[in-house]
Order: C-alpha cells, then structure tokens, then sequence
C-alpha cells in the first residue's frame, strides 16, 4: 500500500493544536484524521527546524525533461499551429530548443497542460465580406437578371486532401 500522502496545510496545524491548543496527541489524530505517526514525526520536525517541512527531503519519481520554457514553447506552438502533429512538435522542440524527448512525453506534457486533441475547422483565408459584396454588387450590374446566368462545376472533392482535421487546443 502506498504511503498517504496529507497536505503541507494539515501539517501546519499540529504544531498549532498542540502548542497553542495542548491537545494530546490522541485528540488530535481524532480531529485532523491522521496517524500518531505523522504527529509524532511533525511535532520532532517543527521542534528540529521550526518547520514541519523537510527542506531535505526530495520527491520522489524522476526528473522531469522540459522545463517552464520548453512547456511555454509547446503552448505557443501549440497556439500558432493547432493542426500540428506530435512527431512535428518533437522535431521543432529538437531544432529550435535542443531538447530531445519522446512522443509519449510530449502527449503527457500535453494532457498536463489541459490541450487537448480536437476536430479542427477551418475558414477560407481569402474570404472577405466587403470583396463579396462588391463582386455581388457588379455581377447585379453585369447581370440584372438571374436567368441570364449560368455556372459550370468544374470542382472536385478529394477525401484525401492535405489539410488537416485534427489539431491540438486547450480544453
């Protein structure tokens, strides 16, 4: 079973309960809900270094590849370009910020950072409100009557196309 871990917050209040309050030991694993355990061991660690944290301690699991910069630099990646993938964004982070990482920690770092992967939609770049009204507005001068005119589809759709339908944004 693993240790339980209690909030740096609970800590604070043993010392206080029992210097400030004096209550026994008993009570206060009573009130907080905790083990004489982690009373006993706070208790020795505030009258040691007048903390109840141990500044010797370290955390426990790895190091973590990318720092605050490296993360600041997915998000904005991120931000420009949502419809990037995981092995570009490797290969940016690697050419541009010489860091090295694999794809599954760059989809963790992104599940951490709340970004999700999402269906992306897209809007013409060349689309403009004032161009189309103007064009309508000399076609009905060309043209004063609809009749008169006739269109030709030359259009093809292709399901393989290169735009991309995923991409990456926040949640």
């Amino acid at each position: 079973m693993p240790p339980r871990t209690v909030s740096y917050d609970l800590e604070l209040h043993i010392p206080v309960l029992r210097h400030v309050y004096g209550y026994s030991i008993k009570k206060i694993c009573e009130v907080l809900g905790i083990r004489k355990f982690l009373v006993y061991k706070t208790l020795q660690l505030y009258a040691a270094l007048a903390n109840v944290a141990n500044p010797n301690s370290r955390t426990a699991g790895r190091r973590r590849s990318l720092n605050h910069k490296d993360i600041n630099y997915i998000k904005s990646h991120c931000h420009l370009h949502g419809s990037v993938f995981l092995d570009e964004l490797q290969s940016d982070l690697l050419t541009r910020r010489d860091v090295k990482v694999s794809l599954s920690i760059l989809f963790r770092t992104l599940q951490r950072l709340g970004i999700t992967r999402k269906k992306v939609s897209r809007r013409a770049l060349e689309r403009n409100d004032e161009k189309r009204a103007a064009f309508m507005n000399n076609l009905a001068d060309i043209a004063p009557n609809p009749e008169m005119l006739m269109f030709g589809d030359e259009a093809a759709k292709n399901d393989r196309t290169l735009a991309r339908s995923m991409g990456y944004s926040p949640r």
